[in-house]
């Protein structure tokens, strides 16, 4: 009798380890999981930041051009580059061989 109780004791210690051994794997399953997520997310919120000082920095120029904007110097430069506008008897001289380069 002693040795069955032995025995049964034996499977119940072994029972018991198989369980903590399947929580203990999950636990560190879980916790490499999140991990891996939160590893994941720094880099979204890096990137993130990243774009929100692109935008301020455009936000920056904008406000600049916006302040710029009733000054005449700057109205003409921006008629002749964007608008590709030209004075009366101004003559534009392209030169065909500086684009080949530029390229």
């Amino acid at each position: 009798m002693d040795k069955n109780k032995k025995s049964k004791i034996k499977s119940k210690n072994r029972i018991f380890r198989i369980v903590i051994l399947i929580v203990f794997l999950y636990v560190s399953w879980i916790f490499i999981k999140q991990q891996m997520e939160l590893k994941e997310l720094k880099k979204q919120e890096e990137a993130l930041n990243n774009k929100i000082l692109e935008l301020k920095k455009e936000a920056a120029q904008l406000e600049e051009e916006k302040s710029l904007g009733d000054d005449p110097k700057f109205i003409e430069k921006v008629a002749r580059e964007r608008l590709k506008m030209v004075k009366p008897n101004e003559i534009i001289y392209i030169d065909a061989n500086k684009s080949k380069y530029t390229q």
